[in-house]
């Protein structure tokens, strides 16, 4: 790589790293869900909030990537979705310090419009950030740049964990979860100076001008065709995302597990996803990400089996569970982020993520299913039944051989 190369490479794991530590502050389906339980305590809450985060992802992207798409470049769009990240955690913050003990419903609604803001922020970022990762990271250090991202992160991470978990153990309610969003905030704050050190270089064809929607039809519909296996995939695989935020709550409710536990059980979901890191990265450079995915596909089978069983150990139980979780999760990322960038043609990535993010939105579902579920079901049926799912997922991957179309094109971006 040369010197510009390296400097975007070294700038954008900065990102990565220091987003993660905001992130690992905040887990939606540890310390928010735990969060939302104290404050409601209902799996409905719990569920529907993890769904509206996920449409709140999920939805602009498709009229971001028309806008965006035949724009030169799309730091200025990526830059101000981060800053608008840093703003909704930082009120939330607030919120929870000025009103969280005396007004927990009123507090319960602004959560939900707030953290919306943050995801819808997400959405809007998530466009540009492929098109601009897929410019500035050579295909060649893709699966390294992804791996080395969250391992680089991984210290940060932990140590994000046991201050949590400190923070939990030692803050009066709520001003724990308060101390918490604002650190998160100064946290993102802090990896946007990545991108601001990135030399984003210019889409040379972009000639700025916003196809019309007919125009633009053509094309979404092309690439709906090209991503069906790579969709098919999430889809199924994607229901071991719906009980991740329901560990906690079984921990909580069932097992009897006490506040200081929801540190442990960050911390766990922590660790398996950096210990994690280094062994999908090497999965992705050496076999691709068809065989990575077939892996944590497996594994992610297994994890909600293993909560029924580990769970008649208590609450401590769940570690394993938890740590398989966040393993699984990251290798998630890595691995259809991977897949990704190797379906889309280089000058149509926002599209392809816009396309990919709006087509397994119904996955957003699924929490606030499980949630209404789990008002007459009990937690090991539903564990079954993501299980079952899961698991026709990874068979479904093993048989496909690639996320490619059968004799379809497979550009290298």
């Amino acid at each position: 790589m040369n010197k510009t190369e390296k400097i975007n490479f070294a700038a954008a794991l900065w990102h990565g790293a220091f987003l993660a530590l905001g992130v690992a502050l905040t887990q939606p389906d540890t310390v928010i869900a735990s969060f939302v339980t104290d404050l409601t305590g209902s799996t409905v809450w719990v569920g529907g909030l993890a769904t509206v985060l996920s449409i709140a992802g999920g939805l602009p992207q498709l009229f971001v990537a028309r806008w965006i798409e035949p724009l030169p470049r799309k730091m200025p769009y990526l830059l101000l979705a981060i800053y608008l990240r840093v703003a909704s955690w930082g009120t939330l913050a607030v919120l929870i310090y000025t009103i969280g003990a005396s007004h927990p419903r009123a507090l319960a609604w602004a959560l939900v419009l707030l953290l919306t803001i943050f995801y819808a922020g997400g959405g809007l970022g998530g466009v540009p950030y492929t098109d601009i990762i897929g410019k500035v990271i050579p295909p060649h250090r893709r699966g390294t740049f992804f791996g080395g991202r969250a391992a680089l992160a991984g210290p940060l991470s932990v140590g994000a964990a046991f201050l949590a978990r400190y923070v939990l153990a030692h803050v009066a309610y709520p001003n724990d979860y308060a101390l918490l969003f604002g650190l998160a905030a100064g946290a993102l704050l802090i990896a946007s100076i990545g991108f601001l050190l990135i030399r984003e270089p210019p889409r040379t064809d972009a000639d700025g001008r916003v196809p019309r929607w007919s125009e633009y039809k053509g094309q979404l519909l092309a690439t709906a065709r090209h991503l069906r296996g790579l969709v098919t995939v999430q889809m199924l695989t994607g229901f071991s995302m719906m009980v991740l935020p329901f560990y906690v709550v079984y921990g909580k409710q069932v097992l009897g597990a006490p506040a200081g536990a929801v540190g442990w059980f960050l911390l766990a979901r922590v660790l398996g996803g950096v210990l994690s890191n280094l062994v999908w990265a090497r999965l992705v450079d050496r076999h691709g990400s068809w065989r990575m995915v077939v892996v944590c596909a497996s594994i992610s089978t297994l994890t909600p089996l293993l909560a029924i069983v580990l769970g008649r150990l208590g609450w401590i139980g769940l570690l394993p569970v938890l740590f398989l979780g966040g393993a699984t999760m990251n290798g998630r990322n890595v691995g259809f982020s991977s897949a990704l960038l190797e379906l889309a043609p280089e000058n149509e990535r926002p599209t392809y993520s816009a396309v990919n993010g709006t087509l397994t939105l119904p996955l957003a579902l699924l929490s606030l299913f499980a949630g209404l579920l789990l008002q007459h079901w009990s937690y090991p049926a539903l564990f079954l039944l993501t299980a079952a799912f899961v698991g026709a997922g990874a068979v479904v991957v093993w048989r496909m051989r690639s996320f490619a179309p059968s004799g379809g094109r497979q550009e290298e971006a």
